[in-house]
């Protein structure tokens, strides 16, 4: 059996091999789908698609039959098309920032994947990553923090900082462009701002200083929601943000912001009054549908963590991104016809250990299995991403490690119907195709369906012994 990752919907095998260095390309418009394609591999190869993306991603289903058979390759019929429009991973260059050529290595593989959203994330409470021309004190002093203290993993008294150039940006986004990936960039407002905030104070509640902060957590210093400047400055922001990020999306954040400083703040208790609003959750909806209205004016929609449905007031366009949500308030925004991405805590964050989402959880899971879901609901999952958070990753080979094979797992999930998959025959493929990247540091066999770890505490020592630098 002709076995790929991921395994397209339909392969007819016809016995024999055949060579694969004469391509011929046929557009057929009946293709409606970008994505889809149709390989007929017989005395020479034939690609049909209906757009340069089908053609694409054709040429990579020949690249890995050609890594697993060589030059030649079995002679079948393949007619494929993705699950989902969807096909997202996240990189926190925030936390720890990645290096430049670490993140190429990463969209190459990504787009072999067939992957085609790269969710950046670069401003979190531990620094802002992205060089400014039109406020540049944010990327000199927001982008520094005083030293590491993430725990026993990645812990140092030495100031740690840096940003990425806006040539390098540019460099990223054209890189992207080649391989039909989008760069979709994500801003955390309201929360997990305090890089901002240490150098704006006047935008916080409080108006104290805030410290760029040097360990992992949630923390009460966000963004003065009812404060009229704090608008103004984020539109500031976004007019030179959106002339970086010439796609679709952008990610307003919006998660795991708590309300405490806002209980005493006028300004938040006088536009809670004057928005006839019940409480700080629906404020803060108030808050990012006004974010969402602006970037409309730029050509973007807006996505935003599962959190903020808290609120209720959230505008019906809005992407939501749920990651942990177990009230199941995503499915029944779903339900009413929003676009909902799938990110779910158990099993995509890949920043977790084998031993907690060993690779068969991961390939097991189904994003549209959720009970709460109703027919409407499935068709507006727009697709899946899987996130890899920098508290605990400090160097490219603990990344890589965590990441692959798990990606290949994920980027099955995203593309294949569930009916096609087969988990020993994907691992035995995963196995071949990892074998030849001896320019990754590849998570080892023994550990891809490790015994589950007892306690969430296991995970330090699990860094400790198998992910030392």
């Amino acid at each position: 059996m002709i076995r790929l990752v991921p395994q397209p919907q339909i392969i007819k095998e016809k016995g024999g091999f055949c060579k694969s260095n004469e391509m011929i390309c046929v557009k057929n418009m009946s293709f409606t789908n970008k994505d889809a394609y149709r390989i007929v591999a017989d005395e020479k190869i034939t690609i049909y698609a209906g757009d340069e993306r089908g053609f694409f991603y054709a040429q990579k289903t020949i690249k890995q039959l050609n890594a697993l058979y060589g030059e030649s390759i079995p002679r079948c019929e393949i007619e494929d098309c993705p699950v989902f429009s969807y096909r997202g991973f996240m990189l926190d260059c925030a936390r720890h920032m990645i290096d430049f050529d670490e993140i190429k290595k990463f969209i190459d593989l990504a787009s072999d994947l067939k992957l085609n959203k790269f969710h950046w994330h670069l401003s979190d409470d531990q620094g802002f990553r992205i060089e400014l021309e039109t406020i540049p004190e944010l990327t000199e002093k927001g982008s520094v923090r005083n030293g590491d203290n993430f725990g026993s993993m990645c812990k140092s008294d030495k100031p740690y900082g840096g940003y990425y150039t806006k040539k390098q940006i540019a460099e990223i986004v054209e890189y992207c462009k080649e391989r039909y990936i989008d760069v979709i960039p994500e801003i955390d407002i309201p929360g997990h701002s305090s890089a901002i905030l240490h150098v704006f104070p006047e935008l916080s509640c409080k108006k104290e200083p805030v410290e760029v902060k040097m360990r992992q957590g949630i923390y009460k210093d966000n963004f003065c929601i009812g404060n009229a400047d704090t608008f103004e400055f984020i539109k500031k922001l976004l007019d030179e943000l959106c002339d970086m990020f010439p796609y679709e999306y952008f990610h307003i954040g919006g998660d795991e912001a708590p309300n405490d400083y806002r209980e005493d703040c006028p300004l938040c208790n006088n536009a809670l009054k004057e928005n006839g609003l019940k409480n700080f959750n629906e404020l803060q909806c108030v808050f990012s549908n006004k974010i969402s209205d602006y970037l409309k004016t730029k050509g973007k929609k807006a996505i935003v963590w599962n959190d903020i449905l808290k609120g209720k007031k959230l505008d019906s366009d809005i992407v939501i991104q749920r990651w942990m949500d177990k009230k199941n308030l995503a499915p029944e925004y779903a339900n009413r016809g929003s676009k909902v991405i799938i990110s779910d805590f158990s099993p995509y964050y890949f920043d977790y250990p084998y031993g907690m989402y060993p690779l068969q959880k991961v390939y097991s899971y189904n994003p549209l299995g959720n009970k709460v879901l109703d027919k409407n609901g499935r068709k507006n999952i727009i697709g899946t991403e899987a996130p890899m958070w920098t508290e605990f990753v400090d160097n490219p080979q603990r990344l890589e490690y965590m990441l692959v094979p798990r990606w290949f797992a994920f980027a099955e999930n995203s593309w294949t119907e569930q009916k096609n998959k087969d988990y020993p025959s994907f691992k035995e493929a995963t196995q071949l195709l990892t074998n030849s990247m001896t320019d990754f540091n590849v998570a080892p066999l023994c550990d891809w369906d490790m015994p589950k770890l007892k306690r969430l505490s296991d995970t330090a020592s699990f860094f400790n012994k198998f992910l030392k630098k």
